[in-house]
């Protein structure tokens, strides 16, 4: 797939006559007049030294032979269509394969490299780019440069060259000749090392948005042209990145609102609670440590992170103000659980507040879970809020520990209050962070 292509053209279609396809037709189709003139000869009368037999033994032979030319000429067709849609089948496997990678990729630098590298593979291209728009300044920025060696320019006006061109029109565009083509300036060449000879670019856009640009590339000696076919590939792997930087876009818009409401819900905390400032985020950090050394998935650390910050929520339904009864602050858990559960983004964050409370030796609240029933979530949680509640000045605790003072203490609960291998977790979460750290 990655050779190189070059017009080739067969002798029938060099002559101008008929393609391979119709001529094995034409001549397939005499084998009929053949037997006609075969039928003729052997039962109608005529006399042997008639001239007539003699053309029809002339005929007959012709037919023949044209009809064996016939045979062997729609023989090397079908081939050939066999091959063709062989090659058809395995570039749209190739498709369907690189869609369902792409559609798994969540980090967009390794998403454009990729579509880079298998535009490369299924045309045959020299080279390819991948440039972005970058709105604010009306250029396109060079994430992705694959086979042209180095770049004098990191971004290029919009206005300027084939692939400003088609980011600014929104069409894709093939040139086989740049020397013959207008949109490409010779002057304003950015790649020292590369004379390109033929060029296909695909607009990154839906709609009136246009995104950037994807850019394949062919060098000067390679003497190869990009098809109609490739550019139905090139087409198609742009509409696929577009779909993927839209997608992008929107989780990142999605992400932005999250984190707002987030913070939202925070200062309704911080304003709410009757207890210290600084506590919450202070649990999210302790549960990043922990979790970091457990070496818990993306998923798990985004959900471990939100259930520090969100831990306590159930207290902004319960008025301690009319006082902080052991069995009021009891239903914190609980409540706040029914308050998150609900809300779909966070459904993996409500069962590690519901349980955070739980004790290894299942004498917690609010069911009474113990070991390894309760989630690990919840026993990192239970840990990482215990720490902050040691260590920070502000908090309910009338002797604030050091740091090594904490962890004694918490240790000597491991195996009760808490599961010993995340004790163990935290210690060895602290001490990485710190540099330095030891009992």
């Amino acid at each position: 797939m990655a050779t190189q292509k070059k017009q080739k053209r067969s002798l029938i279609a060099k002559l101008g006559l008929f393609d391979r396809y119709n001529l094995a037709f034409v001549l397939s189709s005499i084998i009929p007049l053949g037997v006609l003139v075969y039928v003729i000869n052997k039962y109608v009368p005529i006399h042997e030294a008639s001239s007539a037999r003699m053309w029809l033994n002339i005929l007959f032979f012709s037919l023949l032979f044209l009809s064996i030319l016939g045979f062997f000429v729609a023989r090397v067709a079908t081939h050939e269509t066999v091959d063709q849609l062989k090659r058809y089948n395995s570039r749209l496997y190739s498709l369907f394969a690189i869609s369902q990678s792409l559609s798994r990729q969540i980090h967009m630098d390794v998403l454009m490299e990729d579509i880079v590298k298998s535009a490369i593979e299924m045309t045959g291209a020299s080279a390819g780019l991948f440039l972005l728009r970058d709105e604010s300044k009306n250029t396109l920025r060079f994430e992705v440069t694959i086979g042209t060696g180095a770049i004098t320019l990191k971004e290029i006006p919009i206005s300027r060259g084939v692939a400003g061109w088609v980011a600014d029109h929104n069409e894709i565009v093939v040139i086989n000749n740049v020397e013959e083509d207008g949109r490409y300036q010779k002057d304003f060449n950015i790649l020292p090392n590369f004379e390109t000879s033929a060029i296909l670019a695909a607009p990154l856009g839906i709609g009136a948005k246009n995104y950037g640009t994807l850019e394949l590339l062919h060098r000067k000696e390679d003497n190869s042209i990009f098809t109609e076919e490739d550019a139905s590939i090139l087409e198609t792997l742009a509409g696929q990145a577009t779909i993927f930087i839209e997608n992008t876009k929107f989780r990142d818009a999605q992400q932005n609102y999250f984190i707002h409401i987030t913070e939202i819900l925070l200062s309704s905390l911080d304003g709410t609670r009757q207890f210290w400032s600084g506590h919450l985020k202070n649990t999210a950090r302790f549960c990043y440590l922990i979790g970091k050394h457990l070496k818990l998935s993306d998923h798990s650390m985004r959900t471990l992170h939100y259930a520090g910050l969100l831990h306590d929520i159930g207290f902004v339904k319960i008025n301690l103000r009319e006082g902080p009864s052991r069995k009021m602050i009891e239903l914190h858990p609980e409540v706040g659980y029914e308050m998150i559960q609900p809300i779909t983004v966070w459904k993996d964050v409500a069962p590690l507040i519901r349980y955070h409370h739980e004790r290894f030796d299942g004498t917690g609240y609010p069911h009474q879970l113990g070991g390894e029933d309760i989630p690990l979530g919840s026993r990192i949680l239970a840990v990482a809020e215990t720490m902050d509640v040691l260590t920070n000045r502000m908090s309910y605790r009338q002797e604030t520990l050091d740091m090594m003072q904490a962890i004694k203490e918490i240790k000597a609960y491991a195996g009760t209050q808490f599961d010993p291998a995340i004790v163990d977790a935290l210690i060895e979460g602290i001490a990485n962070d710190t540099g330095s750290f030891s009992l």
